[in-house]
């Protein structure tokens, strides 16, 4: 590359000097020559174009659109270097009338054989790398594209070969002197410059087709970055929004402990002064059996409520939270390491094939639905809250009954004490029965303390199980779809539409 750097430099340099110290007149002697120029101007101009486009400061991650755009834009500025040089050289050649028409044409040949080189070196090894990037539409439409160039500027080479040979011919007749009008016409006839003036217009006409491959290319890039880089943004949100659904529920499912918290301290604050009083008149009935019982149902207000209630909230509050952080969120579903949906689909419209374009929007949309999972944890998590509501309003009514069972205990602790003096023979008596129904309700509560925190393992459990299942299931059915997808692209930018 840098010894065609240097040679279309010392093109460009021995170009000027040339352009202001004419060769051989053809202008203004033989009719068509101005249209020659303006042609090969044209040329020129759409020659400068190639380059013409800007390529856009790069967002995303992909090394294929950034290896692929500066591959472009290298072809673009050599073609928007070489051939400009070789137009110059023709105009020189048609505007000079010094007689050195040998050393003009040599512009000729040194600019054209940089433009050949290029093409046959240079851009075969651009093009090699391109098809590595993007596979073979590009470099199709590129290797097409030079091809009619080379078709049309051979054309030319040939038109010029004749026109030196003319000049030349044109020259010796006037045995070293001035090349009159009529020396000129015999030997430069109009169909010869009309001819390069065809093939010159001729090419004019494939330039514009490489600029469009060239820049419809870049273009696609711009866009493929933008949809990557979007995507991956989306993403990004939709990690953040599946934490903040986490954070949502533990806050929420949360609170579903706080009146339960609230009932059973009210139901201890309730409940411990008649425990106290009901301790008081089985102490004063002197009765061990009513006393004794009395004694452990005020032990269940003084600390088994309060131990009970502990268990629970060391239970619940860990496991919420860990039930809020169950949804995976280190790593981004969208763009998994390998091949993903994303990443073929943007190769597709980078490669610029015949469907690119309409497999990129056939598919963008859906890609972009499937892959942002946002509502997958919003959905996994709205299912749980009821169940954990139903969870709180059994505790509730657990709280309930057991209130049922302490609301009697002073009252029947004092009955005994308000006998009759003809049943107070029978105070030990009543006192028994009373202990012994008081017994019952005793053995009862280690059973529905212990189904108190029991429940709430077990729902706290299959919320566990119910929230992995339904995440994986999602996250399945998304893999499944990244399956069918990736096939269904690659189908797509072949085929085209499904007839």
């Amino acid at each position: 590359m840098y010894a065609l750097a240097v040679s279309v430099a010392l093109a460009c340099t021995v170009l000027q000097v040339a352009y202001s110290r004419p060769d051989f007149g053809i202008r203004g002697t033989i009719d068509g020559v101005s249209n020659v120029n303006s042609r090969a101007i044209l040329v020129k101009e759409y020659f400068l174009r190639v380059n013409d486009y800007i390529i856009p400061d790069q967002k995303s991650d992909i090394a294929t659109l950034r290896d692929a755009a500066k591959t472009l834009q290298a072809i673009g500025q050599s073609v928007n270097s070489l051939g400009p040089a070789l137009m110059d050289a023709l105009t020189t050649a048609t505007d000079n009338d010094s007689g050195d028409v040998n050393a003009t044409f040599a512009l000729i040949d040194m600019a054209r054989l940089n433009f050949e080189g290029y093409v046959e070196i240079n851009l075969n090894e651009q093009i090699l790398n391109l098809n590595t990037l993007l596979g073979m539409h590009v470099r199709d439409q590129l290797v097409d594209d030079f091809y009619h160039i080379s078709n049309r500027l051979t054309a030319v080479n040939n038109t010029l070969g004749q026109l030196q040979s003319a000049v030349v011919a044109a020259n010796n007749a006037a045995s070293g002197g001035p090349v009159s009008q009529d020396l000129i016409r015999q030997f430069v006839n109009a169909d010869l410059v009309a001819q390069l003036s065809r093939h010159l217009t001729l090419l004019a006409y494939r330039i514009p087709v490489l600029t469009y491959t060239v820049t419809s290319s870049l273009e696609n890039i711009e866009q493929a970055d933008a949809y990557y880089y979007g995507l991956v943004q989306d993403s990004d949100r939709v990690l953040n929004e599946i934490e903040t659904s986490g954070d949502e529920f533990n806050m929420l499912a949360g609170n579903y402990s706080l009146l339960v918290e609230q009932q059973m301290n009210q139901l201890i604050a309730d409940y411990k002064p008649e425990l106290s009083l009901a301790n008081d008149w089985a102490t004063a009935l002197n009765v061990t059996a009513l006393a004794t019982v009395v004694t452990n149902l005020k032990n269940v207000t003084d600390a088994k409520l309060a131990e009970t209630l502990k268990a629970y909230k060391d239970l619940y509050l860990p496991a919420i939270l860990a039930l809020s952080r169950l949804l995976p969120i280190e790593s981004n579903f969208s763009f998994l390491t390998g091949e993903n949906p994303a990443a073929v689909l943007v190769g597709v419209l980078i490669a610029n094939g015949p469907f690119s374009r309409f497999c990129f929007w056939k598919y963008s949309s859906l890609l972009h639905n499937i892959l942002l999972t946002s509502n997958f944890a919003a959905e996994c998590y709205d299912r749980e809250y009821n169940r954990l509501s139903t969870l709180q309003q059994a505790l509730l009514l657990q709280i309930e009954l057991i209130s049922y069972s302490l609301e009697i205990v002073n009252p029947y602790s004092v009955v005994c004490g308000f006998l009759p003096p003809s049943a107070a023979l029978r105070t030990e008596q009543c006192a028994n029965e009373i202990a012994s129904y008081f017994n019952i309700i005793s053995n009862d509560f280690s059973s529905k303390l212990g189904a108190f925190v029991n429940l709430t393992s077990i729902e706290l459990n299959a919320s566990k199980q119910r929230l992995s299942v339904c995440w994986t299931a999602k996250i399945q059915s998304t893999f499944v779809e990244y399956q069918t997808l990736i096939p269904e692209i690659r189908n797509c930018s072949v085929t085209g539409p499904e007839l």
